[in-house]
Order: C-alpha cells, then sequence, then structure tokens
C-alpha cells in the first residue's frame, strides 16, 4: 500500500466526522474532496501555531543582534539569518507523519491520529536559524539556552524578555551536530529546540528551533529533494546513492570544522 492509499484510509476510517471541532457530516463519499477538506481543516487547527512561531521569531531576532553586538571583529560579517520561510507543516507533511509508521492491515489506529497530532508532533511550528561558522551555531545555541540554566543570574536583556515569555524543553538544545560515527543514523546535522509559552493555557503552542551552518543547511535541502521525497512517495532508493549522500554531511562537517580552523588562524595573524 503506497502513502497515498494509506492517507486516503487514515480518512476514511478514522476522521471523526461529526464531533465537536471536527468536521461535520455529510461525509464527502469522493476520495479527493475528502481529503480536500480535511487538509483544509488540518490548515485551520495549525494557524495558531503559525502566529506562536512569528511571536518567537521576535523574541530570538534580539538575542541574536546582541551577539553580532558583542562581536569583536572589526569588519561586519554574517552571523546567522533566520529562515522563517515555512512557519508549519503543511496539511499533507502532517498527514504523512501519522501514517508512516502505521500499517492499516493490522486493523489498529495509528497512533498518531487527528485527536492527538497536535499534542504529539512538536515540529508542527518551527524555524530555522542558519548561521555562518559552526562555531556560531554553538554561540547562539548557548546565548538561546542559557537563560534555562544555572548562569540566568546574567542575562542581557534580550535573554530576559526570552525566558519570561518561553520555556525551553529540557533546558537546552539536542545536539546531532558532533554525534559519534556509530551514533549516527542519517545525515542531518544541527542542534534542536523546543520553545513553548510559559502561560499554561498556551503551552500547547510548541516551536521547534533549529540551528545550523549554511554547508548542513544545503545538504539538507538536497538529501530532502533527492531522497526524503522519493522515500516518502514510496519509491526506491539505491543504497549506493542514500551512502554517497550520507558521505557527504561527513564531508561537510569537516568543511565547517576546516572554516572554523582557518577563520580562528587568519583572525590571529
Amino acid at each position: 500500500m503506497d502513502l497515498k492509499e494509506k492517507i486516503d484510509r487514515l480518512i476514511l476510517d478514522y476522521f471523526p466526522w461529526g464531533e465537536e471541532d471536527f468536521l461535520p457530516h455529510p461525509r464527502p463519499e469522493d476520495d479527493e474532496e475528502r481529503s480536500l477538506r480535511v487538509r483544509f481543516w488540518i490548515e485551520e487547527k495549525t494557524r495558531e501555531l503559525r502566529n506562536a512561531a512569528l511571536a518567537l521569531v521576535a523574541k530570538v531576532k534580539p538575542v541574536l543582534q546582541e551577539i553580532e553586538a558583542q562581536t569583536p571583529e572589526d569588519r561586519p560579517r554574517l552571523l546567522a539569518r533566520i529562515d522563517s520561510s515555512n512557519l508549519v507543516k503543511s496539511p499533507g507533511s502532517i498527514l504523512e507523519k501519522m501514517v508512516r509508521d502505521w500499517d492499516p492491515r493490522n486493523g489498529e489506529a495509528p497512533k498518531i491520529g487527528f485527536r492527538n497530532f497536535l499534542q504529539e508532533l512538536d515540529d508542527i511550528g518551527r524555524f530555522r536559524i542558519v548561521a555562518n561558522f559552526l562555531s556560531d551555531v554553538e554561540r547562539i545555541a548557548s546565548a538561546l539556552q542559557t537563560p534555562y540554566g544555572p548562569a540566568a543570574a546574567s542575562l542581557t536583556p534580550a535573554q530576559r524578555a526570552l525566558r519570561s515569555e518561553y520555556r525551553l524543553r529540557h533546558n537546552g538544545f539536542t545536539d546531532s551536530v558532533h554525534l559519534l560515527p556509530g551514533q549516527r543514523s542519517k545525515g542531518e546535522r544541527c542542534r534542536k529546540g523546543v520553545f513553548y509559552p510559559v502561560n499554561r493555557s498556551l503551552e500547547h503552542l510548541r516551536v521547534e528551533v533549529q540551528i545550523q551552518t549554511q554547508l548542513q543547511e544545503a545538504w539538507d535541502k538536497k538529501d530532502h529533494f533527492l531522497v526524503y521525497e522519493r522515500r516518502r512517495r514510496g519509491e526506491a532508493v539505491d543504497p549506493r546513492h542514500s551512502m554517497e549522500i550520507f558521505a557527504m554531511s561527513e564531508l561537510l562537517y569537516v568543511a565547517d570544522l576546516t572554516f572554523d580552523r582557518l577563520r580562528q588562524a587568519i583572525d590571529r595573524t
């Protein structure tokens, strides 16, 4: 059963038509009409997360500006940019996550469904911070997680403003940049954290923030097009091609390390 068939089956068998907060009866008989209406419903349900991501961008941007102002170099350079072009996962991507590990033939409902996807998926609202150097990634991650650690007494104004309105899951960012070879199951490299409002009534508005270098982002976009998109459509990917693309992530990591070393050496001259 391909991905589209699984999604159609999910909508047909498990969307709670007629219940409160869901779409009313009658349920369309046509598969395409059913799918369109459910996708529109998902888009409406995630609209609030788009606004939540924008609000977090507004709190993170001053932290980046403070880092830039504290940078000792006497010549301007790119520290980082915020990519907020896709603040919310598309309805199609959300449906694909629901059915990714689900086998309709076993007669069981998927673990992630229409009733709980907003609670179960942490990355529906998201944005990315793309940094120039690998050391910039670490510096930005440190600046964004410091408000939630033991050094919180010496915060900058922007950090205090961030902490006053948001919490950070586990008080830190996970690290898939410096994993040992045996720990790596995929080529993605980034620092990742999940923020949510201090206000208890709004803590369901979780927003994932990724921090990665320009080279890591470039790899991610190519992997998405060459491998991820094909696999999610149910198409075969040659293992040799997957091996090469994974190896490119390793090569670009070496390039990032080299650029950092060169920057430090050149700055000392």
